[in-house]
Order: structure tokens, then sequence, then C-alpha cells
């Protein structure tokens, strides 16, 4: 009995030292916008090649429905569908508040916690630049280090928030960061109106590349004592696109009463007071070859929307390669020529409109984006089949040894971890 109490002593010694002398994990998170993993494909990325060899990567992380920025920037960060954080496409009416577009106030979340918020809830310091949701009107920042929220013209720059990134991962005060999230709104903005694999993209993906390296070289370069771990996604995928739905001139052929909220591949109809759903609904099916049309509520399997007032009477779908655009996005000129009442229902423009959109149902492939993870904790030279966009967030607070945000949606990724 005393020899077996000695070895348990020494067991529990040594599992304690081990746990002392275990280092310091900082995980950092990017989102490169719209990376569609066709765009890696068609040029070289060195880096990413070597998260391949070294760490695990997928060519399938599918994204929430619609597949466009501000639903997925905020189901990537909570684990949470929309229906439960309530962020319903990049914009739309809320009964109460009003119009929403493209708004970074976390305020306008309806429940679920960021992946910084409950990284900063369990103790552990976060780090956010560029990301939505960041900070709220009414709580402030909602990270220990952040930058603030300004018109999108004024962010701060990628080589701006990347020196804040290496700088913090050079950091060895007591509190610096073990979660930095960075957010690029490249290749996306980029390809929308030059294409997916153009020449410009292409020479923003390098750049993307090019980041990925400096990242890796630094997480390297940490002190024996800590160690890191890169996770690289995406919102969506991106598609080369063909005529627009001209969404003000249906409504108008068809005195349809109603305010509307177009974006990528969708939009919200928001019926007028006396306006019948099913007079609209009938007279939206002569477009079926271009679209589709869905009541609330009654949405199909791909869209975790729930019954929100937020998404309006009716949302139409479109097929690729069609795309929507609501009559507030075209220049004064266009009314003056008669766009939205006398130029056709679905239409190619000219000149100046959009090469490569998204939006589309996800299990359209092209809508998926990239992921790679690479460091410590991350199992080596495995691709993963298929994650969800609400995986990222529970991956994320499991290598850093946290509980996911509250409600959860989504599974942290096993085959991507080592355990």
């Amino acid at each position: 009995m005393r020899a077996r109490g000695i070895l348990a002593a020494l067991f529990i010694a040594f599992a304690f030292v081990g746990h002392a002398n275990a280092a310091e994990r900082t995980v950092v998170v990017v989102m490169f916008d719209g990376f569609a993993p066709a765009m890696a494909d068609a040029t070289a990325t060195p880096n990413l090649d070597r998260i391949k060899r070294e760490g695990v990567w997928s060519r399938h992380l599918v994204p929430e429905f619609p597949s466009l920025s501000m639903t997925n920037h905020t189901t990537f960060e909570t684990g949470c569908t929309p229906a439960h954080h309530g962020i319903m496409s990049n914009i739309f009416y809320d009964p109460k508040k009003g119009r929403y577009r493209e708004d970074p106030d976390a305020d306008w979340m309806q429940g679920c916690e960021t992946m910084w918020e409950a990284a900063e809830k369990q103790g552990v310091k976060s780090a956010v630049f560029n990301f939505v949701n960041r900070w709220s009107t009414k709580r402030g920042e909602l990270a220990t280090y952040t930058n603030p929220p300004v018109p999108w013209a004024q962010h701060e720059s990628d080589e701006t928030i990347m020196n804040r990134a290496l700088s913090l991962l050079r950091d060895k005060r007591p509190d610096h960061p073990r979660l930095i999230a960075l957010y690029f709104p490249i290749p996306d903005e980029i390809a929308h109106y030059n294409g997916t694999t153009a020449p410009k993209t292409l020479a923003a993906v390098r750049k993307c590349d090019a980041i990925v390296g400096r990242l890796m070289a630094a997480i390297k370069a940490l002190p024996p004592d800590r160690e890191g771990t890169l996770v690289i996604g995406t919102d969506h995928g991106m598609m080369d696109i063909g005529p627009l739905i001209n969404i003000g001139r249906i409504m108008n052929a068809n005195d349809i009463h109603a305010k509307q909220a177009s974006d990528g591949a969708t939009a919200f109809l928001y019926l007028d007071k006396g306006e019948s759903i099913d007079r609209v609904q009938n007279a939206l099916k002569q477009y079926a070859y271009a679209f589709d049309v869905y009541r609330r509520g009654h949405y199909p399997a791909f869209a975790h929307l729930g019954d929100n007032p937020r998404t309006g009477d009716l949302m139409i779908v479109a097929h690729p390669p069609y795309w929507i655009a609501g009559p507030e996005v075209f220049p004064a000129y266009a009314s003056w020529l008669g766009v939205t009442h006398i130029w056709p229902s679905t239409f190619t423009p000219p000149f100046g409109g959009l090469k490569a959109t998204h939006g589309f149902d996800p299990h359209i492939v092209q809508m998926h984006g990239i992921f790679y993870a690479w460091g410590a904790g991350i199992a080596k030279g495995k691709e993963i089949p298929r994650l969800d966009m609400v995986d990222v967030h529970p991956t994320v607070m499991a290598l850093l040894g946290l509980q996911p945000g509250q409600p959860q949606d989504g599974h942290a990724v096993d085959a991507a971890l080592i355990h």
C-alpha cells in the first residue's frame, strides 16, 4: 500500500510539473473576405501550400444562408445560425430599429456571444481588429484590444492591423492577448468588380498568402514558454455572374407596394399594410426562371433564419448566374434613364456592374470557402472534407482550452485537432 501511495504521489508531482511547464497558447484567427478555393488554385500560394503539408485544410467551409458577409461574419464569430444571432443579411429592416446596412455595432445581434466575448468572460484577453461586432454602442469595446469602428472608407489598412497583431504576438506583458482576431477585406472587394480569377483578384490572393507567411513566421518566433496556432477562414466563396434581377422594375411593373432589402442573390420584401401576400407571390411566379420566392417561416432547409420578422414577408433567392440589386444602388442617372420603370426585369449591365458575387444557396459549391489551421494543437497534413461556418467558433475555443459562447449551434472540428 505504501509503495502504491509513493507511486501515486510521484505521478501527481510529475503531472503538476508538466502542467506548470506547459507552453501558453495564443490563437490567431484570420478572416479573408470572399476567398473561394478556386482563387488559390489559380495562383501561387506557397504559405497556404505549406499549411496543407503541416496542418489541416478544407475546400468546403460551408456558409450560412444567405452566403453574404454580415450574416457569416457573425456566424464565424459566434458559432450561431442567423436564427439565433439575428443578422439576416447585409441589408434588412427591423420592426423597431429600422434599416440595417452592414452595421458593425454588436447591438444589432439578438443573441449569442462572439469568440472574444466568451474568451474575455473566462479570463482570456483578446485583441480584435476590423471585425464587425467588436464594439457595442451600449457596452463599448468588447475585447481588451480593439480598433474603434469608423466609416468603411476610414477603416485601418491591412498593414496597420498586421503591425498591431505582430506587436501583440511579441508582447511579453502579463496582460498580452491569447486570442488575436484579424479581418481583411481582400480578395472580396477586388473580385466583385474584376471576376473570381481575374489578374487583380489573384494579386489580392497572393497578398493574402504573404500575410499568412508573416503570421506563421511570427508564431514560429515565439519564445519556448509560448506556442501559437493560426486559424484561417473566410465568410463565403464567390462566383462569376451574368444578368441582374432589376427588383425595382419588377415591383413597379407588378404594382407591388413594399419596402425591399436586396443584396447579392437575396432580397426581402416587407409588404405595406393592405398589400396582399398571395397576390404578390403569384405575380412573382412569372420570374421563376430567375429566382424562387418563399414566405417567412416557410424557407428551404438551407435557410436557418427561423421566423424572424427581419426577413420580411417574402424572400427572393436568385438562381445563378442571376443576381439582385435594389434601385438604391443605381447612380442617379439610372433613374433618369428609366432603369426601374422602362428597362427589362432582368438584364446584363452594359458597364459598371458586378463581375462576381455570392449570397446564393450554400449547397452551391462555389459558395464554399477556404479553411486552414496550423501550429500548436493542430493535426498534420490532413484535409477536412467539409465543415460548417458555425464550427469555427467552437474549434477556436477548444484550441484555447475554453468553453464556447452560448447558445451554440456548432461543434469543434475534432478531425483538425490533436487530442
